[in-house]
C-alpha cells in the first residue's frame, strides 16, 4: 500500500504494523514534508510530516474514539471510529447513540508547534532538493474543504451497512474546544514570531498537533518530526472556533495534524542521518583545518580568537549537575575594530549562518532591549502562550552585537531582558512568566557576544582580538575571498562537521583522570588564583578540542593545547 494514500480507519485498524513501518525512516521519508510543501498541495486528511518546534501545550481534550450510529428510518446500527480526526460527519437520518455504554471515549492532547525558530535558509533549501513532493494531490482538489471531507467518510468512515449518500450532514466534535483558536491566526504570530523579519529564514507555520500516546515525553522547546494526519478542511476548523457553520474560510483557522508518530531531533541538519560512524569522521582534521582557515581571515588575522570560536561553535550542554549547565561555552570577542564603511559584526554573522543550522542575530540596541519582549507570557483567558526572543531550541546560536549599544536609559522591561540574556548565558535556563508564577526551562544556546570592551553581560570565555592591521585595511578583499573559497562542498562538509563532532561519543578514562588532577596541582602551584571554576573551564575546553579532532576521549595533547591556548588569552587580558 502506498503510505500517502492511507486513511486514518485504515491506520487505526492496523496500527501495530502501520507504528512499526513509521519507525525507519527511510520509510518516513517517503511522507511529504509540510516544511518545504504548501498546504493547498496536500490533501485532507492525507499522512503528512513536519519538523517544528513545541511553542505551548494546551490541557488534554476527550473525543469519541468509537462510537455508536443508528440508522433512523431502519434501526440499523454500526460503529464508527472517531481517532485521528477532528470531527466525523454524520448521515442525516442517522443518530448517535451517545447512551451506549460501549462508546469509547478517549483522551487526547493538544500541542502548538511551530516552525523551527531561526533556521537558516540553507537547511530549506535542502529539505527542497532531498524531499520528495506530492504529486497525487492538486490544488483543484482543495476547492472544497467540506465536500472532500464528505466525500472521506462516504468511502471509508462509516462502518455496518451500506447508506445512500445524502450531502447534508451533521457532526460529532472533540468534547473540548480550544479557547485559543478564538484569536486569529494573523495576531498570533506576531507573538509566536517575535522577531519574524530576522528569528525566522522559514515559513511561519504554525499548527495544531494532536498527540494521542506517548504525551509525557514532549516538552515545550522540543524539535521532533511528526508524522500524522492533516486536517486542513476549514469548515471543520470554522466548527470549532465559531460554533457554527456559517462561513467555509474561518479568520482563526489552524490546520491541525493527528499524529501517529513522532521523533526528538538531535538536530535538524539534513545532510546528516542521526547515527554517526567512524567513516563519517574521516576527513575530520581536513575540514578543521579549512574551517580554522577561513574563521582565522574572518577574525582579522587572530588564529588563537579563531581556535575558540571553532570551539565555541561546537559546544553544547551535554549534562545538568548540581544547577550547573557542563558543556557550554559563551564567548565574549572584545575589542572589535570600526570599520570604515562596514558593520563588522554583520558581516561575521553573515558567515556563520551559513554554517550552522539555527542562529539569531540580535543587535543589542536600547530600543530592542527596551521593546522587544524576551520572555514567553501565559495568557489564561485565551489559553495561549505568547513566544519571546529567548523562546528557541537547543543549539540555536546566538550572536549578541554589543557594538550597536549606545548610551541611554533602559526602563524596567530592558532591564529584566538584560538579566533575562545574563541568565540564559551563566545558567542556561529561561524563566517563563506564568503570570502566578515562574516557571523555569532549561535551554541550550551558545552565545557568541561582539563587543568594544568587555562585555556588560556574563560569558565563560573573555577573548581580546587582536587584528592585523593588513587585514583590516583589506577586510572587504577577505570577504570576497573566503565567499569563494567556501564552494558548495566545503560548505556542506564544514556543515556536516560541525553536526557530526557534536555527536561524537566521549569518554575520560581513569588513567586521563589521575593525569588531570596532578594538572590540576600543577596549575595551582604556578597560579595561587586558580580555582575549581578554573579546572571546570579547562575541561570544557579540551573536550571540545578534542572532539573537533574526531577523538573519541581527552587526551594528554588535548588537554596541553588547552592550557596552551588558556595562557595565551588570559595574557591578552591582563
Amino acid at each position: 500500500m502506498d503510505i500517502q494514500t492511507i486513511t486514518p480507519l485504515q491506520f487505526s485498524e492496523n496500527e501495530e504494523n502501520f507504528s512499526e513501518l513509521l519507525k525507519d525512516a527511510t520509510f518516513r521519508n517517503k511522507i511529504p514534508l509540510l516544511n518545504v510543501n504548501k498546504l493547498e498541495h496536500l490533501g485532507n486528511l492525507k499522512l503528512v510530516r513536519f519538523h517544528g518546534m513545541i511553542q505551548d501545550m494546551h490541557s488534554p481534550e476527550y473525543y469519541l474514539e468509537k462510537f455508536e450510529v443508528v440508522n433512523e428510518n431502519t434501526k440499523e446500527s454500526c460503529w464508527v471510529n472517531g481517532k485521528y480526526r477532528e470531527c466525523i460527519r454524520v448521515k442525516e437520518n442517522k443518530q448517535i447513540n451517545f447512551h451506549n455504554d460501549s462508546n469509547i471515549t478517549s483522551e487526547r492532547q493538544t500541542f502548538v508547534v511551530i516552525s523551527i525558530p531561526a533556521k537558516n535558509s540553507w537547511v530549506r533549501s535542502v529539505e527542497e532538493k532531498h524531499t520528495i513532493q506530492p504529486t497525487k494531490y492538486v490544488a483543484a482538489n482543495m476547492s472544497s474543504g467540506k465536500r472532500i471531507h464528505e466525500e472521506c467518510m462516504d468511502a471509508e468512515e462509516i462502518i455496518g451497512p451500506s447508506t445512500s449518500k445524502n450531502s447534508e450532514s451533521k457532526k460529532v466534535c472533540s468534547e473540548s474546544t480550544q479557547s485559543v483558536e478564538n484569536k486569529p491566526v494573523s495576531s498570533q504570530k506576531n507573538d509566536i514570531f517575535p522577531l519574524s523579519d530576522t528569528l525566522i529564514n522559514d515559513q511561519n507555520q504554525v499548527f495544531h498537533i494532536k498527540l494521542y500516546k506517548d504525551q509525557d515525553q514532549l516538552k515545550i522547546n522540543d524539535v521532533c518530526e511528526f508524522v500524522g494526519f492533516l486536517d486542513i478542511d476549514p469548515s471543520t476548523n470554522a466548527n470549532m472556533c465559531n460554533g457554527d457553520m456559517e462561513t467555509e474560510e474561518s479568520t482563526c483557522f489552524i490546520p491541525k495534524i493527528h499524529c501517529v508518530h513522532f521523533t526528538k531531533l538531535k538536530h535538524n541538519n539534513p545532510l546528516v542521518n542521526s547515527e554517526i560512524n567512524h567513516a563519517s569522521k574521516d576527513n575530520f582534521n581536513i575540514v578543521r583545518k579549512d574551517l580554522l582557515l577561513v574563521l582565522t581571515q574572518l577574525l582579522l588575522g587572530d588564529s588563537l580568537t579563531a581556535e575558540y570560536l571553532l570551539l565555541h561553535l561546537l559546544s553544547e550542554v551535554y549534562l545538568r549537575r548540581d544547577g550547573l549547565a557542563l558543556g557550554k561555552l559563551s564567548l565574549n570577542i572584545s575589542n572589535v575594530p570600526n570599520l570604515p564603511n562596514v558593520h563588522y559584526p554583520s558581516e561575521l554573522y553573515k558567515f556563520i549562518e551559513k554554517l550552522v543550522t539555527k542562529s539569531l542575530y540580535f543587535p543589542m540596541t536600547l530600543e530592542n532591549l527596551n521593546d522587544l519582549t524576551f520572555i514567553p507570557k501565559k495568557d489564561y483567558d485565551l489559553n495561549y502562550l505568547s513566544s519571546g526572543v529567548l523562546q528557541l531550541s537547543d543549539n540555536t546560536h546566538f550572536i549578541l552585537d554589543e557594538i550597536k549599544l549606545t548610551p541611554g536609559k533602559l526602563n524596567e522591561s530592558g532591564i529584566n531582558n538584560v538579566k533575562a540574556i545574563s541568565s540564559a548565558i551563566k545558567h542556561q535556563t529561561v524563566s517563563y512568566d506564568f503570570k502566578f508564577y515562574p516557571l523555569e526551562f532549561h535551554c541550550d544556546i551558545p552565545f557568541l557576544v561582539l563587543s568594544e570592551g568587555k562585555s556588560m553581560v556574563y560569558s565563560d570565555v573573555h577573548i581580546a582580538l587582536q587584528p592585523d592591521e593588513i587585514c583590516i585595511n583589506t577586510f572587504k578583499e577577505i570577504v570576497e575571498a573566503a565567499e569563494h573559497f567556501l564552494k558548495p562542498d566545503l560548505l556542506n562538509e564544514i556543515r556536516k562537521y560541525l553536526t557530526l563532532a557534536r555527536m561524537t561519543e566521549y569518554i575520560i578514562t581513569e588513567e586521563v583522570e589521575n593525569f588531570i588532577q596532578n594538572e590540576f596541582v600543577k596549575m595551582r602551584q604556578n597560579r595561587s588564583e586558580t580555582t575549581a571554576d578554573d579546572l571546570h573551564n579547562m575541561l570544557i575546553l579540551a573536550r571540545l578540542i578534542a572532539i573537533s579532532e574526531g577523538k573519541s576521549g581527552l587526551d594528554e595533547a588535548s588537554w596541553k593545547k588547552a592550557s596552551d591556548m588558556e595562557e595565551q588569552r588570559r595574557n591578552r587580558i591582563k
